[in-house]
């Protein structure tokens, strides 16, 4: 038995056979090293009101009782001890077993079904100390899952707050140096003028950042209601968002049949504007040319965005999904690093997947998974 578990147990016997409640103890307490404190019961009510006061490690439960059946207070008592904080084992004996009634316990979530014939062989003690000691990690894990779930909210608010906080004082900023080039620029010599843009590009490179760090943090602390999305008309209107960028460039943009689904559907503009406009940003030599299509299964819809832009060496194809991560020097071309991983927690809010495929210079696919939400 590991160590790191209680030694001393609560245990409700739930039977209307006294011989066979003594028989339960009698393996219980065989057991060296373990002590349990055992309360007895002979029918569902008293077992009942005996549970309401005491929160058992471990329900041992009679399939066949005197007022029901055994699943029925099993049911009963898992709705009535929902977000107690802990979870007790359950076991559940019959005496004449079917793999029905297995299958239902199971699914109710019985962590054990053993027969009467199997008690009298010997075959109990060790199968209880087992269910307690899973029913104990089921309890630690979603601690743990709820400590994780409220770390991620409080630093997902923090990033917000300050992400917004900084806007204001960098607008300012940014008025300042363009207050000065106007109306300072016969008094400055190049060398300060030279100064003032820097501060000025750096300046609209950490507004952009401040906005995708708003972006990213949204994802998780903004709540929005799913609705049917017509995948294809947001498309196109993200399409028509970038039309005086997608004309400079001289681009053209083909939308594929695409299917309407249950989704964020903010959420998803915000997909395809960053993809569109990482299409954009990353051109080739030659004149951009995006295909967006889409392939509809039972369970999910996959959209492949493709382009004829600078390609993604195979050593980086995993990177760019993780925060910060770039291909190019902000000297190069201007990003943030966020856009993609953005992108990321966007397709897994709708239960999917995002990956790349690129064939050196030739263009960049990107491919993602969307689950009805």
């Amino acid at each position: 038995m590991n160590n790191h578990f209680e030694q001393k147990f609560d245990i409700l016997l739930l039977d209307d056979s006294v011989e066979d409640r003594e028989l339960y103890k009698r393996r219980l307490n065989a057991l060296a090293g373990v002590e349990f404190e055992i309360t007895e019961a002979g029918d569902a009510q008293d077992a009942y009101e005996k549970a309401m006061n005491c929160d058992f490690d471990c329900y041992v439960v009679d399939y066949s009782l005197p007022d029901g059946n055994g699943l029925d207070f099993v049911q009963d008592i898992i709705e009535k001890k929902n977000g107690s904080g802990k979870n007790a084992a359950i076991i559940i004996v019959t005496g004449k077993g079917s793999e029905e009634v297995a299958a239902k316990a199971f699914k109710m979530g019985a962590h054990e079904y053993l027969t009467k014939k199997s008690v009298s062989n010997g075959f109990f003690g060790r199968p209880v100390i087992s269910a307690i000691e899973r029913a104990q990690l089921t309890s630690q894990l979603e601690d743990f899952r709820n400590r994780l779930e409220k770390s991620n909210q409080a630093l997902s608010e923090f990033t917000h707050t300050a992400a917004h906080d900084l806007k204001s004082p960098l607008r300012r900023i940014s008025s300042y140096c363009e207050i000065l080039m106007e109306d300072a620029a016969e008094r400055l010599n190049d060398e300060d003028k030279t100064t003032l843009e820097r501060m000025m590009v750096n300046a609209k490179r950490m507004q952009n950042l401040i906005n995708s760090l708003l972006s990213y943090s949204l994802i998780n602390h903004e709540e929005e209601t799913p609705e049917e999305v017509d995948l294809k008309a947001l498309m196109q209107e993200v399409v028509e968002e970038y039309g005086p960028q997608i004309e400079d460039e001289n681009a053209t943009v083909s939308i594929g049949d695409l299917p309407t689904m249950s989704a964020y559907r903010l959420r998803l503009h915000q997909l395809f504007s960053n993809l569109l406009s990482n299409s954009l940003k990353y051109k080739g030599e030659h004149d951009t040319i995006i295909e967006i299509t889409a392939e509809k299964s039972p369970s999910c819809v996959t959209v492949a965005f493709k382009d004829n832009g600078q390609g993604i060496p195979e050593d980086m194809r995993e990177h760019i999904f993780k925060d910060f991560k770039r291909l190019h020097a902000n000297e190069e071309i201007e990003g943030t690093g966020l856009g993609l991983s953005i992108c990321k927690k966007i397709v897994q809010l709708h239960g999917g997947k995002i990956w790349v495929e690129s064939e050196g210079d030739e263009g960049t696919t990107f491919y993602f998974t969307l689950r009805p939400v």
